[in-house]
């Protein structure tokens, strides 16, 4: 600009120093007395001419100055418009906002910050932004945050933190590194959003889901309560759950799951008689209603176990009856705290939703079971002899077929005997089938009492038995356990206040002597069995 200012210069005061220069040289003979006066008036001229254009350069000067002056405010005024924006969104907006120092204690909260932790902006200047530290975050997750910012990279991941009123939450944390001019770090700013409801939905569905998946694959009644009560206390670690059953007459709670309470604790309340009076669980289990203690040192439903929740350091504890689909008390689910402690909505919400899904996971277990018992009664029943609970002829068929691959493999020998009771018929009708019903059940214990627990009794009829004898020497060794039998049945029974005799008659066969498959094996003991009977009962006979 000055370089400018002065060229123009000397393009206005050029021609008037010429024009002074030749008027002085065409009058240089006239008389001196007129060339003063010449001069004169063509100095004053010059100087007229010099002022003037003076004053166009500083005019056209300041003008230029005055427009980049004003382009400059305008400038400004628009920086200003951006940051007051700016500074109006940070305010505004609904994510918490901290500026932190290199020494990373904070500079600036915006007002989110204040709503969501409880703390003012006065109480955090200055300090570390540790005072929310729950102690529940990985460390690992702060030495990664360290790493990527100490090097001047953004970082982002979630917290686990604590309000002020000591209340845990989770943040989603976006932490950025401020550069000078000179490319140094000057502070940090980390952008931050509450996501703890979102949590608690994700980690709710995944505890839904974990019960379903535990009911399908069968699992313990215990364990799948625990993983009810330990999906809670992993949403709100400052509350301490537990779950108690009533037992099948309705009177007392039993310990289903309280994975944080102290064990001397769990042991008495185990088995606490329900009624007025009886803690929160044991007053909620007996009315049906919810019972919220807010403090336990001073309410009269704690009194009588006070050294007792002293001792666990328990202040509050509220309690939700959980109710099948038959509208009928199944138990109890309980929140405690530490300290005396108020639900608010949420908490009430919660501890509903807790004893809901705890009803179903109880309740489709118990159907689960039913189904299983039901099944294996079932199974049981095409197995096993109602009567005498000895295997029924499905069921040693296959044992049989297994002995025979068995001993085949390891070249050994079995023994099949068909053993048929004499004179059963008429204890039957003299004495009625209930009667006979108690003494078949007493020839089949007798029976077992001869062989060995490897060996396999069975009753395929009315009368009629099957013996299966594992690695047996030699036929003599198979009669010699048929004669064991036979005496032992010919022994007298007392029954319903009368004596009864009866005897027994068998047929042995030997695998693989006399018969190396099922129907052959099982066809000649049956005809041995039929030698005996003709040869006068009351006798073994191998085939």
């Amino acid at each position: 600009m000055k370089k400018n200012v002065y060229w123009l210069y000397l393009f206005f005061t050029f021609p008037s120093l010429f024009s002074l220069g030749v008027h002085a040289n065409a009058n240089l003979t006239a008389n001196s007395s007129s060339a003063t006066s010449i001069v004169s008036d063509a100095y004053f001229s010059v100087v007229a001419d010099a002022l003037l254009g003076l004053a166009i350069i500083l005019a056209i000067y300041f003008f230029c100055r005055n427009r980049r002056l004003t382009r400059r405010l305008e400038k400004s005024r628009q920086q200003e418009d951006q940051l007051r924006t700016l500074y109006a969104a940070i305010d505004q907006s609904p994510a918490s906002v901290v500026i932190a120092g290199l020494d990373a204690n904070i500079r600036y909260v915006n007002p989110s910050f204040t709503e969501i932790t409880g703390y003012a902006l006065h109480e955090v200047m200055g300090h570390n932004p540790n005072v929310l530290h729950s102690g529940l975050t990985s460390p690992d997750v702060y030495n990664e945050m360290w790493q990527k910012l100490t090097h001047g990279e953004s970082w982002s991941g979630e917290f686990i933190n604590r309000r002020k009123n000591g209340e845990v939450y989770w943040e989603q944390a976006h932490i950025s590194p401020v550069f000078n001019d000179d490319g140094e770090v000057t502070q940090y700013v980390a952008v931050k959003l509450d996501i703890t409801d979102r949590k608690r939905r994700e980690q709710h569905e995944h505890a839904h889901n974990r019960v379903l998946e535990l009911l399908s694959k069968g699992a313990p009644l215990d364990k799948i309560l625990l993983a009810i009560v330990k999906s809670v206390e992993a949403e709100y670690p400052e509350m301490m759950c537990s779950i108690l059953l009533l037992d099948k007459e309705g009177t007392h709670l039993l310990s289903g799951a309280t994975p944080s309470l102290p064990d001397f604790y769990n042991e008495a309340i185990n088995g606490i008689e329900i009624g007025i009076g009886a803690g929160s669980c044991g007053t909620a289990a007996f009315t049906g209603k919810r019972v919220i203690v807010e403090d336990i040192a001073t309410h009269p439903y704690w009194e009588a176990y006070r050294e007792l929740t002293t001792r666990a350091s328990l202040g509050a504890c509220w309690s939700e009856p959980i109710y099948g689909s038959t509208n009928k008390v199944l138990g109890t689910f309980a929140i405690y705290h530490h300290d005396r402690h108020s639900p608010k909505p949420e908490d009430i919400k919660l501890i509903e939703a807790s004893a809901n899904l705890a009803a179903i996971a109880i309740e489709r277990y118990h159907a689960v079971e039913a189904l299983r018992q039901s099944e294996e009664k079932h199974r049981r029943l095409a197995h096993y002899d109602v009567l005498t609970g000895l295997p029924t002829r499905v069921l040693f068929s296959d044992r049989l077929k297994q002995a025979m691959r068995s001993a085949k493999r390891n070249k050994k020998n079995l023994a099949l005997m068909f053993l048929d009771l004499d004179k059963f018929k008429p204890v039957n009708d003299t004495f009625g089938h209930a009667v006979g019903d108690r003494l078949l059940k007493e020839v089949a214990s007798r029976m077992l009492g001869c062989v060995r627990e490897s060996d396999t009794v069975c009753r395929i009829g009315g009368d009629e038995f099957v013996i299966l004898l594992h690695d047996v020497a030699d036929a003599k060794s198979a009669f010699n356990v048929a004669e064991k039998i036979r005496q032992a049945l010919n022994q007298p029974f007392k029954l319903a206040g009368h004596q009864m005799n009866i005897s027994c008659s068998i047929g042995i066969a030997l695998y693989p002597e006399n018969g190396i498959d099922e129907r052959t094996l099982t066809k000649n003991a049956d005809m041995a069995m039929y030698r005996a009977k003709e040869n006068g009962r009351d006798q073994a006979q191998v085939f």
